[in-house]
């Protein structure tokens, strides 16, 4: 009796490792903001403003793990403008806003990310509450 139910759990743990290094991707939500408080109507398209102009619609991006495998990479899509302090009535239609892009990526299973941009510093992450929210600094 012993060894079968030995045998059961080697069994069960086996087939649990198979599982959590099969290599299967799962989307993950990415939102990247970027603080440059530039003057715009809210929730029009939006670019990085000064200094952030790399970060535009099409500007590629890589995703590393913490190893520094590349494990995804694509293009930026476009932004959309949010109050950068909506605790203010501003009372106007242009208003102080933060570009913020979102974006799905499918990632493998690390503890650890890092999404490179030209001209931009690494942004670390891992996943757990999406989305995830990015900085641009």
């Amino acid at each position: 009796m012993r060894s079968g139910l030995a045998a059961a759990l080697a069994a069960l743990l086996v087939a649990a490792a198979g599982c959590s290094l099969s290599g299967e991707e799962a989307e993950t939500s990415i939102r990247l903001v970027v603080p440059d408080k530039n003057v715009r109507a809210e929730g029009v398209e939006c670019a990085g403003a000064r200094p952030f102009e790399h970060v535009h619609p099409g500007a590629p991006f890589t995703i590393e793990a913490g190893d520094g495998t590349v494990v995804a990479d694509g293009e930026l899509p476009v932004g959309h403008a949010e109050n950068a302090e909506p605790e203010i009535d501003w009372g106007v239609d242009r208003i102080p806003t933060f570009c913020v892009l979102d974006f799905e990526v499918a990632l493998p299973e690390r503890p650890r990310y890092r999404l490179l941009l030209e001209g931009s510093r690494p942004l670390e992450f891992a996943v757990g509450k999406e989305p995830v929210v990015l900085v641009v600094g």
